[in-house]
This record gives C-alpha cells, sequence and structure tokens, in this order.
C-alpha cells in the first residue's frame, strides 16, 4: 500500500490544516478533483475541480459524508453504495485504486467518477486523514458505451449479412481486379453445379459460354477501371454437367474512400426457364402467325369453290356456313390440346354433330382412339363435313331407311410407314348415279387428302350407297399414341 507520509523538518512540526494550507497553490495546479479530509472526515482542504464534481462548495468544517449525503452513490454493477468511499477508506485504512463509481447528484444529474482514495500518513505513519483523487469520466464511459452499442450492431449486421449471403436464393459473389472468386455463396453453387472449393479455384470467366465471354469481360474490367459504376447482362455459363443455362448478372464494386478498387459484387440468377419460356413464345407467335395465314388462305379458298357451286346467294351463304362451322369445329379440338393434336374420333363426331339427333339410329361409328395432326384435324374435318352434309341432301340421311357407318384402323406390317384407313359407307338411301360433273365436295375430298396428308382417297358412286375410303401414311407424330389394331 502506497503511503503519503509528512516528512519530519527540524523545524517543529506543523499540524495537518497548517500543512496543507501551505499546499493550496500546487493543489490548484492538480489536473485531477482533488479532496483532503482529516481523520474525523472533515474536508480540509479541496481543489476548484473537486467542486465541479461535487456541484456546489463545502462549508468550513463540513463532514465529507454528510456533506455528500444528498447524493447517491453506485458501484459499476449497479449496487447501491451504503456509504462513501471516502468513509471506507478512513475506517478501513487501506487505498481504493481505479475504481469506478456512478454518482446521482443532488441537483438530478448522473456522472461517472474514477477514484483513488489513499490514507495520509505522518512521519511516524500515523494516518491522520486521507487524499481523494477524482476524475469525471462520463464523457469518455459514454464513449465506450456507444463504441461498444457500435461494435454489437457492427457485429449484428456482419451476422445478418451473413445469414442473408449464405441463405440468399440467388447466387452471390466477391471477384478481385482480375475476376478470381475470393467467396461465394451456397444458390451460386447450385446454379454453377460446381461446389465451393472449385469455384475458388477458377476465374470468373472460365466456364461463360464463349459466345458471350468477350462482352462481359470487357464489361469488367471497365468497372473495375471506374468507367462504369455499374452494369447488367444475361449471359450462358457451362455447368459443371456440360449442361448450358442462362444467367442473370447484376455487378457492381466496391471501394475505398480514395476510390481505390477493392473487389465486385456480382449477383447471379438463373433465367433458363425464363429464357426458354420466351423462346417457346416466340415460337408459337411464329406458329400462330403461319396458321392464321394457312387459315385466311382455306377461307378464302373455301369461299371462292363454294360460290363456283352455287347459284345462289342463299346458297352460297348456306353452303359457306357450313364450311365456316365446320372449319371452326376442328379448331376447337386442336385448341382443347394446345394445337398438338386431336383425337380423329371428336373430329368425326364433330363434323356429323348437327344430324345426330335425327340420325342417332342411322349412324355407327367404330375406330380406336388416333391422334392426328392439326393440318391431318383440318383436313379430314373437312372432308368429313362435306361427306355428311352430301349424304342429308343426297344420300342415305336423306331417307328414314339410310344408314352410315364410318370406321377406321391402323394398317401395319403391309407397307412403310403404317397407314391409316378410314372407310365412308353409305346404304338403304335413294339409288346413286355418278355425277356428270365433280363438285366442290369429291374435288376437294380427294385433292386435299393427296396434297396435304401426301395419302389417297377414293369415291365409289355405287348405286347402292356412296363408298369413300381413304388411306393416309402415318407419320412419327400420328403413330404416337395410337392404338394397334389389326385389319378385318
Amino acid at each position: 500500500m502506497r503511503d503519503i507520509r509528512l516528512e519530519r523538518r527540524r523545524t517543529p512540526v506543523l499540524s495537518l490544516e497548517q500543512a496543507l494550507r501551505a499546499s493550496d497553490e500546487i493543489l490548484e495546479l492538480l489536473p485531477v478533483a482533488t479532496c483532503i479530509c482529516d481523520l474525523e472526515g472533515r474536508i480540509v482542504q479541496y481543489n476548484r475541480r473537486a467542486v465541479e464534481i461535487w456541484g456546489r462548495a463545502p462549508q468550513p468544517g463540513d463532514i465529507h459524508e454528510q456533506f455528500v449525503s444528498a447524493s447517491k452513490f453506485y458501484a459499476a454493477d449497479g449496487r447501491r453504495l451504503p456509504e462513501s468511499k471516502v468513509n471506507e477508506v478512513l475506517k478501513s485504512g487501506r487505498a481504493i485504486r481505479d475504481e469506478e463509481v456512478v454518482v446521482d447528484r443532488m441537483d438530478g444529474s448522473r456522472i461517472a467518477v474514477l477514484l483513488n482514495i489513499d490514507p495520509l500518513l505522518d512521519a511516524q505513519g500515523k494516518m491522520v486523514g486521507v487524499i481523494s483523487c477524482m476524475q469525471d469520466v462520463t464523457e469518455r464511459k459514454h464513449v465506450l458505451e456507444a463504441l461498444e452499442r457500435s461494435r454489437q450492431d457492427l457485429r449484428q449486421q456482419e451476422e445478418r449479412w451473413n445469414a442473408t449471403y449464405e441463405h440468399a436464393a440467388i447466387g452471390i459473389v466477391e471477384l478481385d481486379a482480375e475476376g478470381h472468386f475470393l467467396r461465394v455463396n451456397e444458390a451460386i453453387c447450385a446454379i454453377t453445379g460446381l461446389s465451393r472449393e472449385e469455384l475458388l479455384g477458377w476465374r470468373l470467366f472460365a466456364r461463360t459460354h464463349p459466345d458471350d465471354r468477350d462482352m462481359d469481360e470487357e464489361l469488367y474490367q471497365r468497372q473495375v477501371r471506374g468507367d462504369i459504376g455499374f452494369y447488367s447482362i444475361e449471359k450462358r455459363f457451362v455447368r459443371k454437367d456440360g449442361h448450358v443455362i442462362w444467367c442473370s448478372i447484376r455487378s457492381s464494386t466496391v471501394r475505398d474512400a480514395a476510390g481505390h478498387f477493392l473487389y465486385g459484387v456480382r449477383v447471379v440468377q438463373d433465367i433458363t426457364e425464363r429464357k426458354e419460356a420466351e423462346d417457346r413464345q416466340k415460337l408459337l407467335i411464329d406458329e400462330l402467325n403461319h396458321r392464321v395465314k394457312n387459315t385466311l388462305a382455306t377461307v378464302q379458298s373455301l369461299a371462292t369453290q363454294t360460290a363456283r357451286g352455287t347459284d345462289s346467294p342463299a346458297a352460297f351463304r348456306k353452303a359457306f356456313e357450313g364450311r365456316l362451322i365446320a372449319l371452326s369445329q376442328a379448331h376447337d379440338q386442336l385448341t382443347r390440346r394446345h394445337w398438338k393434336s386431336a383425337d380423329l374420333r371428336d373430329i368425326v363426331t364433330g363434323a356429323t354433330q348437327p344430324y345426330v339427333d335425327r340420325t342417332r339410329d342411322q349412324m355407327t361409328i367404330e375406330g380406336a382412339a388416333v391422334p392426328v395432326t392439326p393440318r391431318a384435324a383440318l383436313t379430314l374435318a373437312m372432308g368429313f363435313h362435306e361427306l355428311t352434309t352430301n349424304a342429308a341432301k343426297y344420300g342415305a340421311l336423306s331417307s328414314p331407311s339410310g344408314r352410315i357407318e364410318i370406321r377406321w384402323r391402323i394398317v401395319r406390317g403391309q407397307t412403310n410407314p403404317p397407314l391409316l384407313w378410314i372407310e365412308w359407307r353409305e346404304e338403304g338411301g335413294p339409288a346413286v348415279v355418278t355425277p356428270a360433273r365433280r363438285g366442290f365436295g369429291s374435288r376437294f375430298i380427294e385433292g386435299s387428302v393427296a396434297a396435304e396428308l401426301q395419302g389417297v382417297a377414293k369415291l365409289n358412286f355405287d348405286a347402292a350407297g356412296l363408298r369413300c375410303t381413304m388411306e393416309i401414311p402415318l407419320d412419327d407424330e400420328l403413330q404416337h399414341g395410337a392404338v394397334d389394331r389389326e385389319p378385318e
């Protein structure tokens, strides 16, 4: 324990008050608040800085414990102190070193004080009082608390950033000026098919598609130099498994206060599905344009051929509307299957639908499920419409005793590719006479099956009833999903 002793001199020994009064000027020069008390705890000397901490000056003869009793003292851990630290040293004789206390002063303010209190001894080593040095550390404490809060906030921000970085649904990478990977997250590993270790050994452009590499590399180097601050690009990337994917890249940089490049940050999103959807949409639009043009050409041809075969506006309108309805029904069948195919039974049913109610017992339809291409669906729908209309006017459907049988099957083994064989047979109607002039229906059936489907259609005007047979080659698309059936 360090003691402060009053040196024995050859001159008579002075009283404590006399000795300290001589050092008043020195006490005022001290950089910290200082207070000296005698053994009774009376304040016998203090400097201006002590008054600043107390908030008021003591009166002569004030006892320190009573002088500060209007204030409340707390230890650093928040405990209320039962007495002042000066009184504690007066009782124990033990010095206090760098102990921090919090003081609620009588004016309502709160300060933090760092205390160093020593026993004051005379030349014989007898304690004659105490000397207390006080330093107001309130501002320093506030600064330290603010610094600790800042550190905690920084740690929390780093933890949040790390969590976001690792668990983000999009890829995030950090790069040096040459494009080498410095840091990657889990999402970019999933996108590229490469492990974290593999990516950290790669350079940015190593697996970029060759057609997209130069543009991305040029933009990144401009960004490193500071020519541009940010750029976005869509490029192709070759995964580890060799599969090519599309990625959307948003590239930015982090620089120091002087503007020097530190590292690049790239946010990567897999947009392969979007690109594929765009390609499909373009393909569909192109296909739609093609189909619309073909449909318009078909309608124009129908109008021209119908006009040639009718002798009055009313007859033209009736025939033309019927053919447009047949075309529309075929379109409906194809639309339900997204224009990929149509079922042959649906095509036949749609073409004969206007006569089903009154000919329910006059018509037999037999055949397995056969998907047909859009081109075949439109051609066959129009052909069955012409046959049905002709039967209603002149053939089996014009007589209560008439009957129609529609059958089809797939013929395999005799030809390559297999054939779709279709038969339309009428009986029980008026006697059939071979027409002197081929009408639109006959020309359409024979001509469209040959031109559009590379098949053969034959019309046999037998007196017992009209018979039409069609043989249509089945390409791969027509064969898909068709049910085999051996010819009878």
